[in-house]
């Protein structure tokens, strides 16, 4: 499984702007011994075997978040501000400011970003909005808050409305499969 660097961009930018990039250049120096793929310049279209940005990604909660498995929510809301935002690649996705096509793109976001396992998400009706996550072969909590985190801030930036979520099943509580329910306020 892969990862395209698109993820890895958006996470560089969020680390440097909060920790600052003589910080987060000394994290990364010390995961390319480790992972080679670090050593060098990636782009958004590289990509990056899981193994290795998991390594990269434990590490950063380890030493720049004191270990605080949350903060990978704290990643997907940066990823989807980059990818989703005004001037991101993805921004076609939420201007229509239509939750349901929103919801229904969950597979096209998800595969921007990774090449096994699937997304599915749906608008029960105008107020809650369900993502599953299923077939992702390491059940890694990056995944569940990454990837939950950047689709309940892709729901506030379509809506402009406060969004709330819950776990109804996550890797996070030792289940196989991700469900997340999310209700506009």
């Amino acid at each position: 499984m892969d990862v395209k660097g698109t993820a890895f961009v958006a996470r560089k930018a969020l680390l440097e702007r909060k920790f600052g990039v003589e910080r987060f250049d000394g994290v990364l120096r010390a995961q390319a011994k480790l992972d080679p793929v670090f050593a060098g310049p990636i782009l958004a279209t590289s990509k990056i075997p899981i193994d290795a940005f998991l390594r990269l990604n434990d590490r950063i909660v380890r030493d720049l978040y004191a270990g605080d498995d949350k903060s990978y929510f704290e990643a997907g809301v940066a990823s989807a501000e980059f990818a989703l935002g005004e001037g991101g690649p993805y921004r076609a996705l939420v201007t229509n400011r239509d939750i349901a096509s929103f919801a229904a793109s969950a597979p096209r976001i998800y595969r921007t970003y990774f090449d096994e396992g699937e997304a599915a998400g749906v608008a029960i009706d105008e107020k809650h909005v369900a993502l599953t996550l299923t077939g992702i072969p390491i059940r890694h909590v990056y995944f569940e808050y990454a990837i939950c985190g950047y689709f309940g801030r892709g729901l506030e930036l379509v809506s402009g409305r406060t969004i709330s979520s819950k776990c109804v099943r996550g890797f996070s509580r030792g289940d196989a499969d991700v469900r997340y329910e999310y209700l506009v306020q």
